[in-house]
């Protein structure tokens, strides 16, 4: 408990993160990752090659997006560092752990963003004034030099879960929250499609609990039913072994990989509505 306290206080997180539970969440999911360390080992591994197949279609390697650093634990830096003069890794919020490993490689660096555009001005509001919209040109405005590739990798999912929080607890129906994750869903979507460069995807597809038994007691999407480009590599993930969460079930995760923005790919997601 007082390890993570100290890792809350050493996350990088603006003011508007940290209200909304980003730096804590930041923490959470080191704390959840150093306990299943050796079953979150082929998600992370089946992630960081996929990353590698991505990149691999890019003509020109000078600069890479990351979104979503995380522990850094499923991002191929080592390989990524050498194949690209400059890598950005951005995140809402960053662990004291990450920040000190990015360091081994000169040419990486970690950034505080905010990839839907939609945190600071959420925070200061309340039911009853017009909700921030997602942007998809939020994503284009990280960085005035544009990428040669992006990485979008085990983030999606998470993008509407704390704001949707923020929102119901201010009041909000859960049927209108729903509808503001869909927004912030379909906006990343469409703010990847816009870049004019290879695109990777590692997104979370459905959330499925077992019993004892292995046997499925719930399944149901992990992106609101928003649509998901086709994958060309699907896996689960046991995010929560049993025992994580509750004693009797476990909750693993149907993980979609997919690129966009390469020959003979298309997608059209719905346009952001709330």
């Amino acid at each position: 408990m007082l390890a993570e306290l100290l890792i809350w206080a050493g996350t990088q997180a603006t003011r508007p993160a940290r209200q909304l539970g980003y730096a804590k969440a930041a923490v959470s999911l080191w704390s959840r990752r150093r306990r299943w360390a050796r079953e979150w080992a082929e998600h992370e591994a089946n992630t960081r090659d996929f990353a590698l197949m991505t990149v691999g279609a890019c003509r020109r390697r000078d600069t890479l997006w990351l979104l979503g650093a995380g522990t850094l634990a499923d991002l191929p830096l080592a390989e990524l560092s050498a194949l690209f003069r400059h890598v950005l890794v951005f995140d809402i919020a960053l662990l004291p752990q990450a920040r000190t490993a990015a360091k081994r490689w000169p040419n990486v660096e970690l950034r505080l963003a905010d990839v839907t555009g939609i945190v600071g001005p959420l925070s200061e509001w309340r039911l009853g004034m017009p909700l921030p919209i997602p942007s998809i040109e939020a994503m284009r405005d990280l960085d005035p030099v544009p990428p040669d590739c992006v990485l979008s990798l085990n983030l999606l999912s998470q993008l509407p879960l704390l704001p949707m929080d923020y929102v119901q607890r201010q009041g909000m129906t859960v049927q209108a929250a729903d509808g503001f994750g869909r927004a912030i869903l379909q906006a990343h979507l469409h703010g990847l499609l816009g870049f004019d460069c290879p695109v990777g995807l590692v997104a979370d597809a459905r959330r499925i609990w077992r019993n004892r038994a292995g046997e499925v007691v719930l399944s149901e999407s992990a992106v609101l039913d928003v649509s998901l480009p086709a994958p060309e590599k699907s896996w689960f993930w046991p995010v929560a072994p049993r025992g994580e969460i509750d004693n009797e079930t476990g909750l693993e995760i149907g993980v979609e990989a997919s690129r966009l923005n390469t020959a003979g790919v298309t997608f059209s997601p719905p346009a952001p509505t709330q």
